[in-house]
């Protein structure tokens, strides 16, 4: 085996270790399990937090290990294809059977049902209609909705299909590059009549929103598609970084708060980043 580089992946030291978890078996919740597979793990997490391969001296840093400690468990996961080391340089990366894993673990997940679970909490944390969205044929479309505990006249079905330029389509196509929309903002833009009440002046005013809603996560409702009520809504990533489908909560104005930087706004969002990781969102 060749010896690893030791200047390789030192730069990376400083970056890695506030994202190093730790697991204290002494914690009273802790269930009994094997201790070296605990500590074997941080190497693992070690690469997969880097943005490049690792030299035994920069696993060894991150993970608080001596250089021969850390060895011995590199010998054990390339045995079995977790760990690889490159033949140039001599550095540490994820091997052949992580990335297995990792795509199998990918092909299990069912984000929309992932989704569903956390709605059900958000309601009861935020005691308001909460409604999932995905880009569907002819648009944004509802695919599931949890009713909130206060009776309520509105009435968001499963199947509804929003306007491009409700918050749930913004939010939907925040991610996307702003040449692949412009056409569909023209037409949307088109075919709006003229008091319609969520058109705007321009695709350049739509891109902009666009690019704050990818920066901030979260796109307020005009309260203007059901009358009386508005809501807030926030992306849920896949594992490439793109919105796969937006999280809304939806009450009652003027009772409701829809601030961008309030209270529901922050559990919502919280809500979702969650969901995202959960599904492979690494951001």
């Amino acid at each position: 085996m060749p010896n690893a580089a030791k200047n390789t992946g030192l730069s990376v030291v400083g970056r890695l270790k506030p994202n190093i978890q730790t697991i204290d078996a002494t914690e009273p919740n802790s269930r009994k399990g094997i201790r070296s597979v605990d500590v074997g793990y941080k190497l693992l997490h070690a690469l997969q937090v880097s943005d490049q391969p690792l030299s035994l001296t920069a696993l060894a840093a991150v993970t608080n290990m001596t250089p021969s400690k850390c060895h011995g468990y590199l010998a054990s996961y390339m045995r079995v294809g977790l760990i690889a080391q490159k033949e140039i340089g001599g550095v540490y990366d994820l091997g052949p059977s992580a990335l297995q894993l990792g795509l199998t673990a990918l092909e299990r997940i069912d984000a929309l049902q992932e989704a569903r679970h956390a709605m059900i909490q958000l309601r009861e944390n935020l005691q308001e209609t909460t409604v999932l969205s995905v880009w569907g044929n002819h648009g944004p479309t509802v695919v599931y909705k949890q009713e909130g505990p206060r009776w309520s006249p509105l009435s968001v079905r499963v199947g509804t299909v929003l306007p491009v330029l409700s918050a749930t389509g913004i939010v939907l196509l925040s991610s996307t590059p702003h040449e692949a929309v412009e056409e569909l903002l023209k037409r949307e833009l088109k075919a709006a009549p003229a008091q319609s009440p969520w058109k705007v002046d321009s695709v350049d005013e739509i891109l902009a929103l666009l690019e704050r809603t990818r920066s901030r996560r979260i796109a307020k409702g005009r309260g203007n598609i059901f009358p009386g009520y508005s809501g807030i809504c926030s992306p849920i990533y896949d594992h490439e970084g793109s919105v796969c489908a937006a999280l809304m909560v939806m009450g009652e104005i003027p009772q409701f708060d829809r601030n961008e930087t309030g209270a529901n706004a922050k559990v919502l969002r919280r809500t979702a980043e969650q969901v995202s990781r959960r599904i492979g969102w690494r951001g």
